[in-house]
């Protein structure tokens, strides 16, 4: 009889801990994606001859490097707490991609099947979330984010609000919403602090859907300007971006457009960071990211962009073709750089922006994937006679 009591006991415990394990999980996970790449930027122009290669081991092609937590508690009532922590990583040298602790994301919220998901912290744009997971195919400088504003991974909102809806059959939509300055004053006026910076507002939205061969999707995004960093627009950085796509199962289309007005917003320039801004720094005096379109000079930009892309099966892999052409008015102001003698704007001629990209991917499992790729690359920066060209190879686990 006691071993009877025994043995249900243990039973019960063990059926309890069951249960308690299916109510709340932690999960490990990542990414591992590195080969090897070369690529070049060019421009010649204006008395400039510059080449800046770089060619060795490239990380994060088809995919950034990184590893996270990811957790999930049932509330009861179909309602979850959920949250995500994830870093990026540099494989080459097992180094953080930021000096933050978890860069890619970090946030926690509520869950439900039934109203939706509301998160907060640092989580990616509707941007990101509508438009660039739906239909990018392009990697590194062909990814959709070396032409279009507001889409890609870089766009990542600090001090965020987040609702997405539930998914309706395919459709789903969501708004998320940051303001993460703090603006200090004394008796209505500005107290001069190392704390005190003008507030920035960023407000995203977006809708896909996604139900048997055919997606579609839209985002638009708005972003005060900051005078205290630097940015002395009156008008604010917007971008909107509208996508489709249809799988006819021997190949699938995706085609894409967004405009950009007063600047880009988290625009990846060449998407090669190591080469593309050693050219563009040297010859204009910005940084890799475009911030000089956000100075005053260019307070009437405009950027028309265009995406198309082809993948298809192709001997047990995946082959991909992108190209993405982006057009601005700069030709009415000029690239320009200060003569540091003399003061006066150098002007450089402008261009518009087209890259061209092939891709394979292919499985050696459902988790391991090796990879090829190759860009060309004119226009790039806007500026005429700047050209760039990428080739590589490379390995991606997911764990």
């Amino acid at each position: 009889m006691k071993k009877t009591l025994l043995a249900a006991a243990l039973l019960a415990g063990f059926a309890t801990a069951g249960v308690a394990q299916a109510e709340t999980s932690v999960t490990l996970y990542g990414i591992l994606d590195t080969g090897y790449g070369y690529n070049q930027v060019k421009f010649n122009d204006h008395g400039y001859d510059l080449k800046s290669t770089n060619s060795g081991m490239q990380g994060g092609i088809f995919n950034g490097s990184r590893f996270g937590l990811r957790g999930s508690e049932d509330l009861g009532n179909g309602t979850r707490a959920i949250f995500t922590l994830e870093q990026g990583i540099n494989l080459g040298d097992g180094t953080s991609t930021s000096t933050k602790q978890f860069h890619r994301q970090a946030w926690v919220g509520l869950a439900s099947d039934d109203w939706g998901t509301f998160t907060m912290g640092r989580q990616y744009n509707m941007g990101a979330v509508m438009i660039y997971d739906q239909f990018n195919v392009g990697h590194t400088m062909g990814d959709m984010d070396s032409a279009f504003g507001a889409v890609g991974y870089a766009n990542r909102m600090d001090n965020s609000f987040r609702y997405v809806t539930p998914n309706f059959s395919g459709f789903q939509a969501g708004v998320a919403y940051a303001n993460g300055k703090t603006d200090i004053t004394r008796d209505g006026n500005d107290v001069d602090s190392a704390f005190n910076t003008d507030r920035t507002n960023w407000v995203s939205a977006g809708f896909k859907y996604a139900n048997g061969p055919i997606a579609f999707g839209a985002s638009y995004d708005r972003q005060t300007p900051n005078d205290k960093n630097g940015h002395n627009l009156n008008d604010a950085l917007t971008s909107w971006n509208i996508g489709a796509s249809y799988d006819f199962e021997v190949v699938k289309l995706a085609l894409a457009f967004g405009q950009d007005r007063h600047g880009k917003m988290g625009f990846a320039g060449a998407g090669m960071a190591n080469t593309g801004s050693t050219v563009y720094s040297t010859v204009l005096g910005k940084g890799s990211n475009y911030s000089g379109l956000e100075n005053a000079n260019y307070e009437g930009f405009k950027s028309n962009n265009y995406y198309v892309a082809l993948s298809a099966p192709l001997a047990g892999g995946t082959a991909g073709l992108a190209w993405t052409h982006s057009k601005s008015n700069l030709d009415d102001y000029g690239n320009w750089k200060v003569d540091s003698s003399t003061g006066a704007n150098i002007a450089f001629p402008e261009k518009a922006q087209d890259i061209y990209q092939v891709n394979y991917q292919y499985p050696l499992s459902k988790r391991t994937s090796v990879y090829a790729y190759g860009s060309y690359g004119t226009g790039m920066y806007y500026l005429d006679n700047a050209k760039a060209k990428e080739v590589g190879i490379g390995l991606n686990h997911k764990f």
